[in-house]
């Protein structure tokens, strides 16, 4: 459902409304990215899936990169890009129009650059993981908060002028972003979505620990998580010790905030992918004594393609792609229409206004308030479906003579599009 306000801002990006688009509840930094790609695409949501896909496939380079340069070993390096190609969540945003591919490539850039930065003393590196940090930030707000547990690793050894290109970037871009959303709303706040989401009081904190610790481990993805456990001891200490850091603070942070789901913890998926991999290494060596090495990898191999292919078909929602079809439909017949439904998709994919018929009838569901909003919101055509029938009983009865336009069902699931005279 997010993917329609990206790509309502990319397109307004595309066209040059850049007010509009950064008055939204969503962050800038993704729907830019697609707005670049739609002015060579016309079709906005095939552009968000490109852009999506891109940084899917960058995150597996640079993780083969590192993971070659920090492990000095080419074999590992592989695991590890064949680790982070086939986790189930990374696998599903690298082909959905959200922001996660994104941040995560840029995320995990962040953390890439930082360590090298930090163990090498290479102020280039420090400063482009401030870069990457900032336009994190710019794509997922919950990110900002990670300049901390880096300036403290830094102001941890006295490195001053380190600290300071590190958060150059943010105290130019990030700052300049913040006073404009000042500007706009008139309070100080890093994103326009904090208010979909405030933060929790002290009361809350301790008891959602454990919730925000357990989407974590989902987001991870169980068998990864396992294997990180294994390879844990094996990995570089300095890297260790930096990556349970950043674990301990994300969660932590997490827990402040009111509404957090796994979503907010994909992108830690490739950076402990680095203990995942020494983790098949142990656990390879463990059975090798057993059953031979190749037969032991291949096992191994096959059960991450396996289980990282199988599990995004759970994720699959028969409404919202009857809603498509709805929208397609509509789009023919009546493109720029005012259509009144359940969710927005269909007014999205017909170029159409979309009225929230599910919360104009929460308050009063009577036929009389029906009537009314259709009238009022000037409505022309109806999108209904099986989940809105349950939240409001009365519509069967009061559809009852109406003839739909277009009907589809798919496994107890139905749309019907129904035009207002």
């Amino acid at each position: 459902m997010d993917g329609i306000g990206y790509a309502t801002i990319a397109d307004q990006f595309a066209k040059g409304l850049f007010r509009e688009g950064l008055n939204n509840v969503f962050s800038p930094m993704y729907p830019l990215f697609v707005s670049l790609l739609h002015l060579a695409v016309p079709d906005v949501e095939l552009a968000g899936r490109v852009v999506s896909l891109f940084f899917g496939v960058l995150l597996i380079w640079i993780s083969f990169l590192f993971a070659n340069r920090l492990l000095g070993d080419s074999r590992k390096a592989l695991w590890m890009a064949a680790l982070v190609a086939f986790p189930p969540y990374l696998l599903r945003f690298s082909s959905q129009v959200l922001s996660e591919s994104v941040a995560t490539f840029l995320f995990t850039l962040s953390v890439f650059s930082f360590f090298l930065g930090w163990q090498e003393r290479r102020r280039s590196a420090l400063a482009l993981s401030g870069l990457c940090l900032v336009m994190t930030y710019l794509t997922r707000p919950e990110y900002l908060v990670f300049y901390a547990p880096f300036a403290l690793l830094l102001l941890g050894r006295k490195r001053l002028v380190d600290c300071v290109m590190l958060l150059a970037p943010f105290l130019i871009v990030g700052l300049l972003y913040i006073s404009y959303l000042h500007m706009q709303t008139g309070t100080y706040t890093v994103s326009n979505r904090v208010a979909l989401s405030p933060f929790a009081g002290l009361a809350a904190f301790f008891p959602t620990i454990p919730f925000v610790s357990y989407d974590f481990m989902v987001a991870i993805f169980p068998l990864f998580f396992l294997l990180a456990i294994c390879g844990l001891r094996r990995t570089n200490g300095p890297y260790r010790g930096l990556v349970l850091f950043l674990v301990v603070f994300h969660v932590l942070s997490l827990s402040f905030i009111s509404h957090s789901t796994k979503r907010y913890s994909v992108e830690f998926v490739p950076i402990l992918t680095i203990f995942a991999v020494e983790g098949i290494y142990a656990v390879r060596e463990y059975f090798e004594r057993l059953v031979p090495q190749r037969i032991v990898s291949s096992i191994l191999l096959a059960a991450v393609i396996f289980m990282g292919i199988l599990e995004p078909l759970t994720f699959s929602s028969n409404d919202r792609g009857l809603q498509k079809q709805a929208g397609l439909f509509l789009l023919k017949r009546g493109s720029g229409s005012v259509i009144a439904a359940r969710l927005p998709l269909a007014a999205f994919y017909s170029k159409g206004q979309p009225v929230n018929l599910s919360s104009e009838m929460e308050a009063d569901p009577s036929a009389e308030h029906f009537n009314r909003v259709l009238a009022d919101r000037k409505v022309d055509y109806l999108v209904i479906d099986n989940e809105l029938e349950k939240e409001v009983p009365m519509l069967k009865n009061r559809l009852s003579g109406w003839v739909p336009l277009y009907s589809l069902d798919h496994k107890g699931a139905f749309v019907k599009v129904y035009k207002v005279s």
